[in-house]
């Protein structure tokens, strides 16, 4: 298996994280940073590609569960951080959603008490889709989390059969946006894609919800697919178009107006200065306040890249990077940017085609700081690898960050995949 063949597997199911509420003062240091523990499903079964989406928030991990190649329904597992520290566990609680949703656990976010599922109603590529795809909206309860469906289902009110609304979820608050990358969009253009926002009910998220507003790209194209990746932090909106001018790629952001979310075109869009074709730009994304992560997974000769874009003090505006992120030791193939999460001054990189040691495609997940200067270009970070990493497990398809812990999907290929925590 090659990391080309990795990428075309997973290009339709991308999480899409935001990790909120972090504390500066805990942020994590590179050289105190060790695994702490192995989360697993009570149930492992090969091939279920376990860790291929996960989600943060204080002291509790989600991680989602499905292999679009081998399956309709998905599982999503969460976790909670026992009071004597994390350890090596199973799950607390398995989410499902009550309708079968096909493709469910495609991608997952948390903000708080609230989990959300995306569920992008395709088994593959070659099997058209029997809808439009949705989202599903879990409250903790009471007493805690334990095996429940759904408080709240989400769907686009123009959606149709194949639009894989659900592919990309994010949380901030009160707001989840969802991506619907194979939309079409106004003029009929094929795979372009859409976003929307839905902003929860003074009833709180319960019963069947259409969309607060849909955010679309006045350049709107075919193949654009905007939405591949979404990302939210309060009134901020980012979403990734990794196809926009011949897979060059470019991201959308779109800020809250003050009335209140309505249906819009973007308020900036952001791109790389050393942009070219099939670098995939947008294909992974991340906020948090005014700075977000862009991952281009195949920009470089396929090494990959991430870059990270500061709200310039009059808002946004159209511009490019403010400082590019790359690994020192990437390899062709090694799709650096797969996935990228930011909380406060810390930028975690995934890179699921590193190899590691002898191991190909064993997987790695990088760990920036930010400089006491502010962002610039560096290739200075901290390589986090699985204490039983193997060959083919693909560490960094998924990751993400909240506080001073980081959480990462190792899916494995044929094997039982696997999620880390890592910390000081």
């Amino acid at each position: 298996m090659t990391t080309p063949k990795l990428l075309s597997a997973l290009m339709f199911t991308l999480s899409s994280l935001f990790f909120a509420g972090t504390d500066l003062a805990a942020a994590p240091r590179p050289a105190n940073l060790m695994q702490l523990a192995e989360l697993t499903p009570s149930v492992r079964a090969n091939n279920d590609w376990f860790g291929f989406s996960i989600a943060a928030s204080g002291n509790t991990v989600v991680v989602g569960a499905f292999d679009a190649n081998i399956e309709q329904y998905g599982t999503v597992y969460v976790y909670v951080k026992p009071v004597t520290g994390w350890t090596d566990m199973t799950e607390v609680a398995k989410l499902t959603s009550s309708d079968n949703g096909e493709g469910f656990g495609t991608s997952v976010a948390i903000s708080g008490n609230t989990i959300v599922v995306g569920a992008a109603n395709t088994s593959n590529f070659d099997a058209p889709a029997a809808g439009p795809g949705a989202a599903y909206v879990f409250v903790k309860p009471a007493s805690g989390w334990t095996d429940t469906t759904e408080s709240a289902k989400l769907t686009a009110s123009d959606g149709q059969p194949g639009d894989a609304f659900g592919d990309s979820v994010s949380i901030s608050a009160n707001t989840i946006a969802v991506g619907a990358f194979f939309a079409s969009d106004a003029s009929g253009n094929s795979f372009a894609g859409k976003s929307y926002v839905f902003v929860r009910p003074s009833t709180g998220w319960t019963g069947n919800l259409n969309e607060t507003a849909k955010l679309t790209a006045s350049d709107s194209q075919l193949l654009n697919y905007m939405g591949a990746s979404v990302a939210i932090s309060g009134n901020t909106v980012v979403a990734g178009s990794y196809g926009h001018n011949n897979f060059q790629g470019v991201e959308y952001v779109f800020v809250e107006p003050t009335s209140g979310w309505t249906n819009m075109t973007q308020t900036a869009e952001l791109s790389a200065s050393d942009g070219k074709s099939s670098a995939d730009f947008g294909f992974s994304s991340a906020i948090s306040g005014n700075t977000v992560v862009i991952g281009a997974v195949n920009t470089h000769s396929s090494k990959g890249a991430a870059y990270v874009f500061v709200e310039p003090s009059t808002g946004w505006t159209n511009m490019t990077q403010t400082a590019e992120l790359t690994a020192a030791s990437a390899i062709q193939f090694d799709s650096f940017g797969q996935s990228v999460g930011i909380s406060g001054n810390v930028v975690v990189v995934g890179a699921p085609g590193a190899t590691v040691g002898a191991n190909q495609l064993q997987g790695a997940v990088y760990v920036f700081i930010k400089p006491s200067a502010g962002w610039k270009n560096t290739s200075k970070a901290k390589e986090l690898t699985a204490s039983d990493g193997a060959a083919n497990d693909n560490l960094g398809v998924s990751d993400g960050i909240s506080g001073a812990t980081i959480v990462a999907g190792a899916p494995h290929s044929t094997t039982p995949g696997s999620a880390y925590v890592f910390g000081p």
